[in-house]
């Protein structure tokens, strides 16, 4: 028998999962998948968290250096999509993801949680420098996304904790590509995934961002490249030298799968072949 609770209160759910090692279950849509195989013999305590108003909002921290947007654990793709500070490029990911009745159930917690390669919103919130803020009877602390998500499924969350928001810078862009390759628009996996910004000012290119998903056991991003680009003149970008140098370097940084879903040849020709039209597009 499998004992279900659902706090209205953080520090009760905080309390039960660090007694139980429960099943947090948010809106539940990876889990429900995942239950056909995964816990059909569990005998784990599952602790409900959409009753917990403490994680349900999304607001402005400007006591930072730099403002972030904090998104509660408790805050749906449908509610992410409506809401008028969450950044175009988040509101474009969450889109796409299923259907209007999974975005009213869905989390943006639970698809970082989840942590699988092809997950839709990890792109926009690896570009968005994210950091997840998890949370025990013992305190707080905080990861990048790039240091919490581990591999394939696999994050750093320890068992008495729980992720309770996410935060993400706010940049300007004067330009950006999303695009998203499926079996149709609705209701699809991904096979790949491209999301890129700039921004360029007098001539100068002050901003420049790129990330890939579903090609390779996380999200690819190199912040060291990125930054050799930034202070740069934008004729680079006219460069045919320029980006061949760009697609080449990526190239070399993705490692896409053969799977059920698609070929390994096509993810890399199809992601590349997107990166190249996105450059000579701002060139």
């Amino acid at each position: 028998m499998v004992n279900v609770y659902r706090p209205t209160k953080l520090e009760k759910a905080l309390e039960l999962n660090a007694i139980h090692c429960a099943t947090l279950f948010a809106g539940g849509t990876d889990l429900m998948v995942q239950g056909m195989t995964q816990y059909d013999d569990s005998d784990n305590a599952v602790v409900f968290l959409d009753d917990i108003a403490e994680i349900k909002g999304i607001e402005l921290n400007n006591q930072t250096s730099e403002p972030r947007l904090v998104i509660g654990a408790g805050v749906t793709l449908y509610e992410l999509i409506t809401h008028e500070s969450v950044p175009l490029m988040i509101k474009d990911a969450a889109k796409r993801i299923a259907a209007p009745a999974l975005r009213n159930r869905a989390t943006l917690v639970g698809n970082i949680c989840n942590a699988s390669p092809a997950a839709d919103m990890l792109p926009a919130l690896y570009l968005l420098d994210a950091r997840i803020e998890l949370s025990s009877p013992g305190g707080k602390r905080e990861l990048a996304i790039e240091e919490f998500i581990s591999g394939p499924g696999q994050t750093l969350k320890l068992a008495d904790e729980i992720v309770t928001s996410v935060s993400l810078t706010l940049p300007m862009f004067d330009d950006y590509l999303y695009h998203k390759v499926g079996t149709r628009k609705a209701n699809a996996l991904t096979k790949l995934s491209i999301l890129a910004g700039v921004r360029i000012e007098s001539g100068i290119i002050q901003d420049w961002r790129l990330t890939f998903g579903a090609i390779g056991p996380t999200v690819v991003r190199n912040v060291e490249f990125e930054q050799g680009l930034i202070g740069q003149s934008a004729a680079v970008l006219q460069q045919t030298e320029t980006v061949d140098k760009i697609i080449d370097f990526y190239s070399q940084k993705i490692s896409p799968i053969d799977d059920h879903r698609s070929t390994a040849e096509y993810r890399r020709c199809a992601a590349l072949n997107l990166l190249r039209r996105w450059l000579e597009s701002i060139g």
